[in-house]
């Protein structure tokens, strides 16, 4: 069985939050599955990362992390996925796999691909620096714009989209409570889909960072995403020499665009600014222009008149 994702990085064994899903529910269950990392997505038939393969069954190749899920469940393996659930805890997981589809996915793409800074600093650089020349524009501009598509239809502004994201984390920072996992000691697909979902917004060095922040915030969101990155995801040393070599150049990219995010801002405060205090001083130029002249016209026509009484000296008898 292999399975293709995209590349490691940012202290990640993929930057993608599916291809995290697949890889962190094959290894809760010990899958022999071997991890290709792949920058080749016209390969795929969706065009897209992760693909499953499994070469006993080449008819099919799998994309959609249920079927994933459901395929290991049903594996004759050592360590059955989800084997120590409970029916009504195997319900549970179409009611959070809902949950992070409706209110926290359109953040993500909100903040990966939508996001201005975030797009240009980070997204953008990082595959156009995988895929070859010509076709990463392509594939840029054909994900921007399917992202752009589910954000719209999605029906809610940007500040709606963010509110229902930080509501979720808030609602799973209370569900883990002190526990290790959603359910106990023992990672399950809940916690594998979970993980894919939250994991690149926390590690990524996102200039606009306002959910980056929120998760951060959150230590029982924390410990559950380093947990199993440390214990099932871990990177090998060849990764991590070479994720630290280019570090301080991402963080570099992040603080130039904060920066200019920052100026931007600033620049609208001031024109917000000008154009308040604009016509609240066009109008009282105006009123005492109006003032001014009215006074001129009454004076001209004799309306009103100005008379100066003069006082005659008076002397004191000494």
């Amino acid at each position: 069985m292999e399975l293709f994702i995209w590349p490691s990085d940012f202290g990640l064994p993929s930057v993608d939050s599916r291809c995290l899903q697949f890889m962190a529910c094959a290894k809760f269950c010990a899958a022999p599955v071997f991890v290709i990392p792949a920058c080749s997505p016209w390969k795929s038939h969706n065009g897209e990362y992760p693909m499953f393969i499994d070469r006993s069954n080449m008819v099919e190749k799998i994309y959609d992390f249920d079927k994933f899920a459901d395929i290991l469940r049903r594996n004759a393996q050592e360590v059955v996925l989800d084997s120590e659930l409970r029916t009504s805890e195997k319900c549970e997981f179409e009611a959070y796999s809902s949950l992070m589809h409706r209110n926290f996915y359109p953040a993500e793409l909100q903040f990966l691909w939508l996001d201005s800074y975030n797009y240009s600093a980070i997204t953008h650089h990082w595959y156009s620096k995988q895929l070859p020349f010509g076709y990463n524009l392509y594939y840029l501009e054909k994900r921007r714009k399917r992202a752009q598509a589910y954000v719209s239809a999605c029906g809610r502004s940007e500040k709606q989209i963010i509110h229902d994201a930080i509501n979720t984390i808030n609602f799973l920072e209370d569900r883990l409570a002190n526990k290790k996992y959603f359910y106990g000691d023992k990672p399950s697909s809940i916690d594998a889909l979970i993980f894919g979902y939250l994991a690149p917004i926390l590690k990524l060095p996102l200039p606009s960072d306002r959910l980056q922040q929120h998760i951060m915030s959150c230590p029982n969101v924390v410990r559950f995403i380093e947990s199993i990155i440390s214990i099932y995801l871990p990177l090998s040393e060849t990764q991590i020499r070479q994720q630290a070599a280019l570090k301080d150049k991402w963080y570099s990219r992040r603080r130039r665009a904060q920066k200019e995010a920052g100026q931007m801002n600033l620049r609208r405060t001031t024109l917000k600014e000008q154009q308040t205090s604009g016509p609240v001083a066009e109008t009282i130029f105006f009123a005492v222009g109006a003032l001014t002249i009215s006074v001129l016209f009454a004076v001209h026509c004799g309306l009103v008149t100005f008379s100066v009484a003069e006082e005659e000296p008076s002397f004191e008898m000494l």
